[in-house]
């Protein structure tokens, strides 16, 4: 069966060690607009945003936090339900932890938490890769597990005003708003009477008081950036984020109802996407077409052309669009990594090569791309280098939480390349990891 690869919107449901439903969604414009949004706060903060990972996670509640390594998680629910000013207001929250070193608390008590399992799902490594599908992330558990994770990602009350006065004070220098932050905490504070299960993870996470909401109602009154907004730009790709997070995520019929007689290019966009949900290919293509034809430097609906073609059995059609999407946006790695799926899955052996560089060009800018490692196998072993291939796939059981076949993938090649090559260096690392990753497990 042929997988929709990372760079397309695509979510995987993986079980993890720790028995967590995890879900995460990689999608190469989406997280661009995010790191958009995010990168005049972090640069301000002192903080080079390239140093940053921000992921999303498939889950509906309203939620975002960070974790060690400078990872920001949110979740769809609070892109898809909140406004632009909101969202761009609690990811200058949350970076006000990163900022404010909060997360040095997080390496003090993951001993006690139990730290394999948690660490392995809160970095969002690749347990799906194995078997043709994207990174893996996190999504707060139900049950004792789920209670202690939260436990775990909880922020004391002086944290969190410290979290807000950075948000203030950042929204403020940038000329950014900060009266959607306000809201949106109003709103969670609607929320205090209902039971724990009833309410956000954001709220059970991120202690809210009413000094905390008097701070930020003070801020707005006196602010001068309120009146101004967010820049126009930032507005329309939030409305084609939603719209595309929307027309994946929700059955199409649901889709194509909410955007009925809706004007512009993010409505456009998700009929487009509900018609290619439900089958309705040539309706689909037509309304991709059109955009195509209205923005013709737009790599993003080059690549959902390309997609639709790749997964109805066109793999030589699709090349062109990915092609073109790449060419568009080169240092995107998820348009490197679909360029290369449909390379390797095209059968052309005089690809591999091109496939190969595209797979090495994408994971210097995304390591932890588990499938990029795995198609880079693909590659490898189509190309008859077997040493290589064993390496590429020492390094997706790594990231997959296959310690053993790690190992097994490493004596396999270890022999076959120079010693002392980098390559081989690379491989004793990799046996030192996985060995020690086993013995924490």
């Amino acid at each position: 069966m042929v997988v929709v690869i990372a760079a397309t919107l695509v979510t995987t449901v993986v079980t993890t060690p720790a028995a967590w439903a995890a879900s995460l969604i990689r999608d190469a414009e989406i997280e661009r607009i995010i790191r958009a949004y995010a990168a005049p706060l972090l640069r301000g903060a002192g903080i080079p945003p390239d140093t940053v990972t921000i992921r999303l996670l498939n889950d509906d509640s309203l939620n975002a936090f960070v974790t060690t390594r400078q990872r920001m998680f949110l979740h769809t629910g609070l892109v898809m339900r909140t406004d632009i000013e909101a969202l761009v207001g609690v990811i200058a929250h949350e970076i006000g932890h990163i900022a404010g070193g909060h997360l040095v608390r997080l390496d003090a008590q993951r001993e006690q938490f139990g730290t394999t399992a948690l660490l392995t799902t809160l970095v969002g490594t690749a347990a799906g890769a194995l078997v043709g599908r994207p990174d893996l992330g996190l999504a707060l558990g139900s049950g004792a597990q789920g209670s202690a994770l939260r436990g775990f990602l909880a922020y004391t009350r002086t944290e969190e005003s410290s979290a807000d006065a950075f948000a203030l004070s950042a929204l403020e220098r940038e000329g950014l708003p900060a009266d959607g932050l306000r809201d949106f905490m109003q709103q969670l504070q609607g929320q205090e009477a209902l039971s724990s299960a009833s309410q956000d993870p954001y709220l059970r996470t991120h202690p809210l008081t009413r000094d905390r909401l008097s701070a930020m109602e003070a801020h707005v009154e006196r602010s001068r950036a309120t009146a101004a907004g967010v820049p126009a730009e930032w507005r329309e790709m939030h409305a084609r984020m939603t719209a595309k997070l929307i027309a994946f995520l929700r059955p199409p019929s649901e889709t194509l109802t909410r955007y009925e007689g809706v004007p512009g290019t993010a409505a456009d966009y998700a009929r487009a996407i509900a018609h290619y949900k439900a089958v309705d290919l040539d309706t689909a293509q037509a309304m991709i077409d059109r955009l195509i034809a209205a923005e013709p430097r737009n790599p993003y609906f080059e690549e959902l052309k390309g997609q639709m073609l790749f997964e109805s059995g066109r793999v030589t059609a699709a090349l062109t669009h990915y092609e073109r999407a790449v060419s568009l946006a080169p240092d995107e790695p998820l348009l490197r990594v679909a360029l290369a799926h449909a390379q390797v899955e095209s059968g052309d052996a005089a690809l591999l090569k091109a496939a190969q560089d595209n797979l090495r060009n994408a994971l210097s800018r995304d390591a932890d791309n588990a499938l990029a490692w795995r198609l880079l196998a693909q590659a490898y072993g189509r190309a008859g280098e077997a040493a290589l291939a064993d390496y590429a796939m020492a390094e997706t059981a790594l990231r997959s939480g296959q310690y053993d076949r790690a190992l097994f993938h490493v004596r396999r090649a270890e022999t076959q390349v120079p010693r002392g090559s980098p390559t081989w260096l690379r491989m004793q690392d990799i046996n030192a990891e996985a060995r020690r990753r086993r013995r924490d497990d």
